[in-house]
């Protein structure tokens, strides 16, 4: 082989090189959290919860509800359910919680109310109530000594789904937009104007979180006492949180979801945050075949500039949530 002849293969071989460093290097980030996000959820999802969802942990003589972080949420009582002192009559379940939750300025606690009563909000009744309990639950740990030094409140450090176990969990810039569901690419770019929007849009990173059904909770709340009121919000898993009470949902008198009305754009973009998440339409569609209606009276708008809103369902059998 000649001089000319190497020197081309080498400059053959190193614009290869540089070729696919090029592409390694301008390759997006997102994609790379696909990729491990896809390898992720195959390997993952469908394991036994074992410290992944919430199970009931042996010590003893002693019942502890155990979830991933591998601490326990509180010790069963004697019937095998959440302890409570006698005076609580009511529960109130908040998915998605926060310090500002149940006594701060959460605005469905300030909206909400119910009408046969004293018109009263949710956030006022739970103040000056003593039969009220709350269940916060939420997988970000830094809320769980906040809520826990809150007077009636049981916080629980998990996410609520379909699937119990441990799921990808997608952490976003902005505080409160972390979600199980990924971005949503077909976002129509005319929304990205918006701040919050962007931040609710880019990954910043990926973790693990335990899945628990709502029903596993459910069944652990004494059966004589009345759940009363359950406010989700799942950042696009709002629907999935109340299927996932299944035969118990029929206990609760009173559901808040946070839910998007779909806008789309030639069908190719739309407004939804988040990858296969529920509309607002269809949740209707849902929660009426199974015996909640929708209060449009009570349920308000949250960010109209990607219709997202605060809806209200009532227990048509419960004549004490209208």
């Amino acid at each position: 082989m000649t001089n000319k002849a190497i020197n081309l293969t080498i400059i053959v071989i190193i614009i290869i090189i540089i070729g696919f460093g090029a592409v390694y290097i301008h390759f997006p980030i997102y994609r790379n959290y696909q990729i491990l996000a896809k390898f992720y959820q195959r390997n993952r999802t469908n394991r036994p919860a074992g410290f992944g969802g919430g199970v009931v942990v042996f010590d003893g003589n002693k019942k502890q509800f155990v979830t991933m972080v591998q601490r326990s949420m509180f010790t069963l009582n004697a019937q095998g359910y959440i302890p409570m002192p006698d005076t609580i009559k009511r529960v109130w379940i908040d998915v998605g919680s926060n310090i500002g939750a149940f006594l701060a300025g959460d605005s469905v606690y300030s909206a909400v109310y119910w009408p046969n009563r004293i018109k009263k909000s949710a956030r006022d009744e739970f103040r000056d109530a003593n039969d009220i309990m709350g269940i916060a639950i939420d997988p970000n740990s830094i809320y769980y000594e906040g809520l826990s030094k809150i007077p009636r409140i049981i916080p629980i450090i998990a996410a609520i789904y379909t699937v119990e176990g441990t799921q990808i969990f997608y952490e976003y810039p902005v505080d409160g937009c972390s979600s199980l569901l990924e971005p949503n690419s077909a976002l129509d770019p005319s929304y990205l104007g918006d701040n919050v929007i962007i931040g609710c849009h880019h990954v910043k990173k990926m973790t693990g979180v335990s899945t628990i059904r709502l029903e596993t909770i459910l069944s652990l709340i004494d059966p004589r006492l009345d759940v009363e009121f359950l406010k989700i919000d799942a950042q696009g898993t709002d629907l999935e949180v109340a299927q996932s009470a299944g035969a118990q949902l029929k206990r609760i008198g009173k559901i808040v979801i946070e839910t998007q009305k779909q806008v789309s754009n030639n069908n190719k973009t739309n407004n939804f945050l988040y990858k296969n998440q529920i509309s607002a339409q269809e949740s209707v569609k849902w929660m009426a075949e199974h015996d909640f209606l929708f209060d449009e009276k009570q349920s308000f708008p949250n960010n109209l500039l990607i219709q997202e809103f605060n809806y209200v369902f009532n227990n048509r059998y419960r004549n004490n949530t209208t």
